[in-house]
């Protein structure tokens, strides 16, 4: 099976997911993930939000993230059938993480989730199924959810594409800021942040983004006295900037 004639597939994604469930079990958990889950919990995850985890894969950041959820409620889901059944397997007696082998564009729930991860999901997912997967998730928001997605610096992808291409899964595109952003507020919603940062490598290799709900986008003005400290600390961080 090709990647040129499967990766528009549902049936040939899964299939070659079903067989990369091995490696994923093999890799376990690496820096990426606690990086992530430290980024996290810095924006604003609690120990009692729900959580919907896109392409869990074989639950890998799922336990983390069921190590720290202890009063709430995950729901994680996968196309893999295989990688499914080994991250349930993680949990056999857990009532607090749910899993779903499912397309991620065909997924319904009768809930709606505080936090949507994807974390190193959307690379994978063709760019013309961007839009419609976006409105998947946005209708799976209320008003202060949050959708955290973490993907390859498109540069650094780029590099590997170049001199490594046998690391590279079925799909693996490269993500302009560009088309992302015009698919997300295509979806009526709001970018909080894209930052790129340094992970495995010296050069920035992965980007960091946060969205919200325009609909629950707010400002709330920070008390005077929050202000005046901060720029003392602007003032003296510049000064000694100079010495």
């Amino acid at each position: 099976m090709s990647k040129e004639t499967s990766m528009n597939e549902p049936a040939g994604v899964k299939a070659w997911y079903n067989g990369f469930s091995g490696r994923q079990v093999s890799t376990g958990v690496n820096l990426r993930h606690f990086r992530l889950m430290n980024e996290l919990i810095a924006g604003g995850l609690n120990r009692t939000n729900s959580v919907l985890e896109a392409g869990c894969g074989v639950g890998t950041l799922t336990s983390l993230l069921h190590s720290y959820i202890r009063r709430g409620k995950i729901v994680s889901i996968d196309i893999s059938d295989k990688s499914v059944a080994i991250a349930a397997g993680r949990f056999p007696k857990s009532k607090r993480v749910e899993f779903i082998a499912t397309d991620i564009l065909n997924f319904q729930y009768p809930e709606k989730f505080d936090f949507i991860i994807l974390a190193d999901v959307l690379e994978h997912i063709p760019v013309d199924q961007h839009k419609a997967l976006i409105g998947v998730l946005a209708a799976h928001m209320h008003a202060d959810s949050q959708i955290f997605i973490n993907i390859p610096h498109p540069q650094a992808l780029d590099y590997i594409r170049e001199t490594k291409p046998e690391q590279l899964q079925i799909i693996d595109q490269s993500l302009s800021a560009d088309k992302l952003m015009e698919d997300i507020y295509d979806n009526g919603l709001s970018l909080v942040s894209y930052r790129s940062y340094s992970l495995f490598n010296r050069e920035h290799d992965y980007v960091l983004i946060w969205l919200s709900n325009k609909a629950g986008t707010t400002l709330h003005p920070l008390p005077k006295l929050c202000i005046i400290r901060r720029k003392l600390a602007a003032r003296i961080g510049f000064f000694i900037s100079r010495l």
